[in-house]
């Protein structure tokens, strides 16, 4: 029997709550507190689903709709917008401004089109949390808001994997203009953590990293950078951007020399967790023994 997998698109707030105890932390400057997306290996679940979850609390769109699949002609574009994410009801344009025009597919699949476009009819499911990064990484002048990659990703793919190409390659191909983002990416025999910035102001590309997430493991992303070091002979587990280490030198975020940890060059923080993925890694793995003063949590856990 083929594996189902699940995407839950929930608009509202998350809040978790250790027991009694209560935790003090700093949060980064400029850090957003309202996206937590939980992702579930093959056989961590209980019926072989792989899961990938999203909330969403914030001043976005609350409509959704079904878009269908279609076919296009030979030489067909299509445009890619800003401002998508705060329309009042289907219709609405007064938000839109147009970024450019890329190349249409043949054909597309059909998506459920929410204000971060979240899951199509290959069970391809994409979450999102926003993780900022460092402010002068961000170049407007890139083509590409997170969504717009995520809706190009469902209508096009049907693996995560070949998501994450798709949208490594629009990103270097025409720029990334967002603030840093992390999308949880599943499809019915995997699910996987991506991370990508702007290159800064003096180029309109982008840079990115993908770590899978273990089969019998369970991940989090709650609106801070996570990825640690990257082992792209592991091309199994690892992904990432062509210049993923030359960026990170030209712009002194690292040495060449020291060992490479990717949320330390491009997310600019001092730890790699806040108060909810040490409440979800500790609840779900106890016997870890994790410590809410440690600089990094595991990547993921076993339950």
């Amino acid at each position: 029997m083929k594996k189902t997998f699940i995407v839950f698109a929930l608009f509202a707030g998350i809040c978790l709550q250790a027991g009694a105890q209560e935790i003090e932390y700093a949060r980064p400057e400029n850090s957003p507190e309202s996206c937590t997306s939980i992702m579930v290996g093959r056989k961590a679940s209980t019926d072989g689903s792989v899961i990938t979850s999203h909330t969403c609390d914030g001043n976005y769109r609350t409509w959704m709709n079904i878009v269908p699949a279609a076919t296009y002609d030979r030489d067909t574009t299509t445009t890619i917008y800003d401002g998508l994410m705060h329309t009042e009801f289907v219709d609405d344009r007064s938000q839109w401004t147009v970024k450019g025009t890329v190349p249409q597919a043949r054909a597309t699949y059909r998506f459920l089109n929410t204000s971060y476009p979240c899951f199509n009819e290959k069970q391809l499911g994409i979450g999102e949390t926003t993780i900022s990064g460092r402010r002068e990484l961000v170049n407007r002048r890139g083509m590409f808001m997170i969504e717009e990659l995520e809706r190009l990703a469902l209508e096009r793919c049907t693996t995560a994997r070949d998501a994450i190409r798709l949208m490594g390659e629009l990103i270097a191909g025409y720029g990334y203009a967002d603030a840093g983002e992390c999308l949880t990416i599943a499809d019915t025999k995997e699910v996987w953590h991506f991370e990508v910035f702007g290159e800064g102001a003096d180029r309109t590309g982008g840079v990115w990293a993908a770590v899978r997430i273990p089969d019998d493991h369970v991940g989090v992303s709650a609106n801070i950078p996570r990825i640690s070091s990257l082992d792209l002979a592991d091309k199994d587990r690892y992904m990432a951007s062509a210049n993923v280490f030359d960026v990170a030198k030209k712009l002194g975020y690292w040495d060449g020399k020291t060992p490479f940890c990717f949320w330390k060059a491009y997310g600019g923080g001092t730890k790699a967790f806040n108060i909810r993925e040490f409440f979800i890694l500790s609840s779900l793995a106890p016997s870890l023994n994790l410590s809410y003063d440690a600089e990094e949590l595991p990547f993921s856990v076993k339950p």
